[in-house]
């Protein structure tokens, strides 16, 4: 939702016009923030990427830096939370997440459930875990996990140290890089399918974007949430990269002066129609389209902190309606919860089962499936029911929706149809390892990879949907009202 009309009283220089006047303005918050970003990118040489058809593992170049970017709100009893948008894949094994989680709350001395650490899903970053079968450059990856911690406490203490009043602007803008990724192959209309552009469905192209500005007006920050795989870069990249996500950063940054913080969305279907290169051009070129449209959607804004009152009709040949900018304040409600989503586990194959599944595809992208299959099970084995972790945050007029598993774009597509009052981001791959993938029903059917990867049965999706719809018309509806 773009704004909204309201009638009002307000005062008027023109005397002519009716007491109540129509007052219009953009989602907006009044709220104590602070943004701050600090590098960790490792040194080259270091393992990179994530491809089972890689023939290489160690990295020798660096196309964009990787950056922690954090975002820090202080609530009226003077306790801060953090918002963080890292360029990683995804946060490695179970064991491997839980302790870098643990250590940067620690050192942050907060609860890990104020702390939302959010992975940009980039596959051309090492991966954060020392249980990964072991391969050129992995013995840089400890020292990588300790730069990574150090550089994400850096962040949010820098964060903390710039918190000040400030105006949130939201709203949705469009972008046109995603396309979906689940192409029906074989006979008789797709007995498979593979992770491909399927130009007969069209993709989310929803952006949302927050500007951050201070009393003054000065823009200090920009929040940017959009859902598409960073698959730009594949097997043939031999470069450290945070994939589109670089440039696109870097091009919102030299126009604002100031740090962006990008947020994957739910994109388990969704990627860039152009992809799986070794060309860092190619990357850039996609990270162009998404940074021209987070411009696009920041110049469409009002002026931060104001709203658009009627003031009253010009004769002019025609009639002409007046509306003029007035300084106003936006919600300053602030709601943080964890709900944790009842959801079923599907019946999993043993690995034995897999193993003679996939004999005959290449032995190094064999290993690698096998890998990730053990480290996705890890206690999940013996169960039937799990619990699906979903922080909701209110900040203002926005709500993030955060989750750790990899949603389709359904996830947020209906969220936001359901809820259409509302800007709402949605956040994939935070907290906890986000190694599975919540499709929707009709992906379990063709199937789909990300059905026969993850562990979670169909109906899981739908189950986080309507748990978070029912929480944000019952908690955050009722005390707007």
């Amino acid at each position: 939702m773009k704004g909204y009309l309201k009638m009002a009283s307000i005062d008027t220089p023109n005397a002519q016009i009716a007491p109540n006047k129509k007052i219009w303005r953009e989602n907006l918050s009044s709220l104590r923030l602070g943004i701050a970003q600090v590098d960790v990118t490792p040194p080259v040489g270091i393992e990179s990427g994530v491809w089972g058809a890689s023939k290489h593992s160690r990295s020798e170049s660096v196309h964009h830096g990787l950056f922690v970017t954090a975002l820090a709100q202080q609530d009226i009893h003077g306790k801060i939370s953090y918002i963080t948008g890292a360029d990683l894949c995804v946060l490695g094994c179970v064991e491997c997440a839980e302790n870098l989680l643990v250590n940067i709350s620690t050192k942050l001395n907060i609860n890990k459930d104020d702390l939302l650490f959010s992975s940009s899903h980039s596959h051309s970053t090492p991966l954060p875990c020392i249980h990964r079968a072991h391969k050129d450059g992995h013995e840089l990856v400890p020292g990588f996990i300790e730069q990574l911690v150090d550089g994400t406490v850096k962040a949010c203490e820098e964060a903390s140290f710039n918190i000040q009043d400030v105006n949130v602007t939201w709203a949705y803008g469009k972008c046109d890089l995603a396309v979906n990724r689940d192409l029906p192959c074989g006979e008789h209309g797709g007995t498979h399918e593979v992770v491909a552009f399927n130009p007969a469905i069209l993709a989310d192209d929803t952006l949302t974007v927050g500007r951050i500005a201070d009393k003054n007006g000065e823009v200090v920050g920009t929040i940017a949430n959009y859902a598409c795989h960073p698959t730009t870069l594949a097997w043939d990249n031999r470069a450290i990269s945070p994939d589109y996500i670089g440039q696109a950063r870097e091009l919102v940054q030299k126009e604002t002066g100031a740090p962006m913080l990008f947020l994957q969305g739910a994109s388990g279907e969704l990627s860039p129609r152009d992809q799986y290169s070794g060309e860092t051009s190619l990357a850039d070129k996609n990270g162009r389209n998404l940074g021209h449209s987070i411009l696009a959607t920041l110049a469409s804004m009002q002026s931060p902190g104001h709203e658009l009152r009627w003031v009253g009709i010009v004769e002019s040949g025609a009639l002409l309606g007046e509306w003029r900018e007035f300084p106003t304040e936006g919600s300053s409600a602030v709601i943080k919860t964890r709900l944790d989503v009842k959801v079923r586990v599907k019946e999993l194959k043993s690995i034995d089962q897999l193993r003679q599944e996939w004999a005959g595809i290449d032995s190094d992208a064999l290993e690698e499936r096998i890998s990730r299959a053990k480290r996705l099970r890890i206690g999940y084995e013996s169960k039937q029911i799990t619990s699906h972790p979903v922080w909701i945050w209110q900040l203002g007029d926005a709500i993030f929706v955060a989750q750790p598993g990899e949603a389709y774009s359904y996830l947020q597509t209906e969220l936001r149809r359901r809820n259409p009052d509302r800007v709402i981001f949605v956040m994939n791959l935070t907290n906890y390892p986000g190694l599975f993938y919540l499709p929707i029903r009709s992906a379990y059917v063709a199937p789909a990879y990300q059905a026969w990867q993850t562990l979670l049965a169909p109906g899981a999706i739908e189950e986080v949907v309507d748990v978070t719809d029912k929480f944000i018309k019952e908690s955050i509806g009722k005390r707007d009202n």
